[in-house]
């Protein structure tokens, strides 16, 4: 009777285990990600006739956003099982709340969901295998290595949430100037959310000791790397727009550039996480804005 009582609780707290599963994952990242990627690969082939039927034709790229799907999901997952001290300080409800995971079934969902990224990458292509085998390796080194690196993380961090988008490219074989020079602009708008969060997990990092921006150099000092940041953003932001003109596609770097302005005051009052929902905001906008690339 206890083993069946056990059995029945134990199926009880599987719905609440998938939702937790769920918010470990980031599903709205991951979501994100694929709309990403099959946003761009119809921008890409849009001079093509009949794109959408090749779009739904191309199994590698299917596998690409799959493989991308789940070696995310993966990253999500270790990231958060060597953060959990901190999380439990920034934000210890959801925290808490996502330990209704065990460590080991963490780490087992881990390395399944890595082997099925690298398996279905590896039946795409073998090109493909071996991006995602360097992928799964840098979201593992970013999470076991680069998170106590100071400076290092938030820029190995930005870089890593949008290299998925650059399978694509490498299915594809596209590489115009323009998009890297996006991608460029883009990356500083992924970089100075990440800065923003360290302000936010500002008490979790000064308590373990981690070498955050805003621990290592104070409030003041972080702030002022901060706004250099912007300007550097700025100055990209510009020279887009000065060398490719007022066209719809450029619409979102005029949006960020009047955004950089707002949030420059929005930090400077300490307000951090409404600069946060700002930029998760201008993020979402910003591959919503690769559509725009349809009509130029």
């Amino acid at each position: 009777m206890k083993g069946a009582g056990q059995h029945i609780v134990s199926s009880n707290k599987l719905p609440l285990k998938i939702v937790a599963l769920f918010s470990v994952v980031r599903w709205y990242n991951i979501l994100l990600t694929i709309l990403a990627q099959y946003i761009s690969a119809f921008v890409f082939l849009r001079h093509s006739q009949f794109p959408l039927s090749k779009i739904l034709g191309d199994f590698k790229l299917h596998g690409i956003v799959l493989a991308s799907v789940f070696s995310v999901a993966a990253g999500f997952i270790i990231n958060n099982f060597y953060d959990f001290e901190k999380d439990l300080i920034n934000r210890p409800k959801n925290t808490l709340f996502q330990r209704i995971i065990s460590k080991k079934t963490s780490l087992n969902l881990y390395i399944i969901f890595n082997l099925i990224a690298l398996t279905i990458a590896y039946i795409s292509s073998f090109r493909i295998g071996i991006f995602f085998s360097f992928f799964t390796f840098s979201l593992w080194v970013y999470s076991h290595k680069f998170q106590k690196l100071f400076f290092i993380k938030e820029l190995a961090a930005s870089i890593l949430s949008i290299t998925c988008f650059f399978a694509v490219l490498l299915h594809y074989n596209i590489y115009y100037p323009f998009i890297f020079i996006y991608g460029a602009f883009f990356m500083t708008v992924v970089y100075i959310r990440e800065l923003i969060k360290q302000f936010i997990n500002f008490n979790g990092d000064k308590v373990l000791n981690i070498q955050s921006i805003p621990v290592v150099l104070g409030i003041e000092y972080a702030k002022s790397f901060i706004y250099f940041v912007f300007f550097i953003s700025f100055l990209i932001g510009s020279g887009i727009l000065f060398y490719d003109g007022i066209l719809i596609r450029n619409a979102y770097i005029i949006l960020v550039l009047n955004s950089l302005i707002i949030n420059f005051y929005l930090i400077k009052n300490q307000q951090f996480k409404a600069s946060n929902t700002f930029f998760k905001i201008l993020i979402v906008l910003g591959i919503l804005n690769l559509s725009t690339f349809l009509l130029v």
